[in-house]
């Protein structure tokens, strides 16, 4: 009985590897035809990605849209004008231009623009980074040219309005403290401090407190002036857009921006990476905070906050 037991478990065994072998036999035969078959739709998704279509214009403005028939579009306004641009002087007034944008211009007020966008059904929103100052609108295909004529006008038109720019200021403040009360807000602006010490990179996008009190009418135009040019400017646009009406657009809204600089223009600050030790600890050290608040330098190269 046990003999016949275990004769027929090997003649199971027998089977079994048999029909495994079979079946990987079959698999690598139809392996073939699938990963075929992955490798066509892989391409076929490549061919439905929209193209890309970039044209520059006569004063270095450059214009780039993706067509992909959508009721709706994305336009907005690239501009190379972030906080590396700035200098310890004026560190933070990219960011209050940008608090700026929305207050007002010489052909719309404050409530007009709001009203505006509202009836539009779109969205309209700005961010400053340390590459790039962003301004863009989300809304209807049909609304392209609003979209466009709006954001031109935000940026060459905006009025700057003293008592707008006083409180405007009293919101950044506020802005920092609670931006620095949240270690995961600031934990980039601490990795710039430590990376790219003493230069622009080093830098918090939303500048010190003592700046942030002290820029003016005359700080904020000056920053345009110097780096609202064609050649640092990209109207990108994606969604239910015509390349050629976009060129159009831009022309007719931009061409007029300058392409040159009155003078020599402003040079990209080199930023050079330094690179230290990151550290936590509980203990009082040097007490010469850099920014953002907290952040220490103590005398063995560890930059340290509490």
């Amino acid at each position: 009985m046990a003999m016949s037991v275990q004769c027929l478990t090997s003649a199971g065994r027998f089977f079994l590897q048999r029909h495994l072998l079979k079946k990987n036999s079959i698999s690598r035969f139809t392996a073939g035809p699938h990963r075929l078959l992955a490798t066509q739709a892989a391409h076929q998704v490549a061919l439905n990605v929209p193209e890309t279509k970039v044209t520059a214009l006569e004063n270095g403005l450059r214009v780039a849209s993706e067509d992909s028939g959508l009721p709706t579009c994305t336009v907005g306004l690239w501009i190379d004008a972030g906080s590396r641009y700035e200098n310890e002087r004026n560190n933070g007034t990219a960011h209050f231009l940008e608090h700026m944008a929305f207050k007002g211009t010489r052909k719309r007020s404050q409530l007009d623009l709001e009203l505006e966008i509202e009836n539009m059904g779109a969205h309209l929103n700005a961010y400053t980074s340390r590459e790039q100052t962003v301004y863009y609108a989300k809304a209807f295909s049909k609304d392209l040219p609003r979209a466009v004529e709006i954001l031109a006008d935000i940026i060459q038109n905006s009025t700057l309005g003293e008592a707008e720019i006083e409180r405007e200021r009293g919101v950044i403040l506020r802005e920092m403290q609670e931006v620095e009360t949240n270690l995961q807000e600031v934990v980039f602006d601490y990795l710039h401090a430590t990376a790219y010490q003493s230069t622009a990179l080093g830098r918090t996008i939303l500048g010190p407190t003592e700046n942030i009190k002290t820029i003016n009418r005359g700080d904020l135009v000056e920053y345009i002036t110097a780096h609202y040019k064609g050649p640092r400017i990209v109207l990108a646009a994606a969604g239910g857009v015509c390349h050629d009406e976009l060129i159009d657009l831009a022309k007719y809204h931009f061409g007029k921006l300058p392409s040159r600089h009155q003078g020599e223009a402003p040079a990209l600050p080199p930023c050079h990476f330094t690179g230290s030790e990151l550290c936590l600890q509980n203990k009082s050290v040097d007490s010469s905070p850099l920014t953002p608040a907290g952040l220490y330098h103590s005398t063995d190269n560890c930059r340290c906050f509490q």
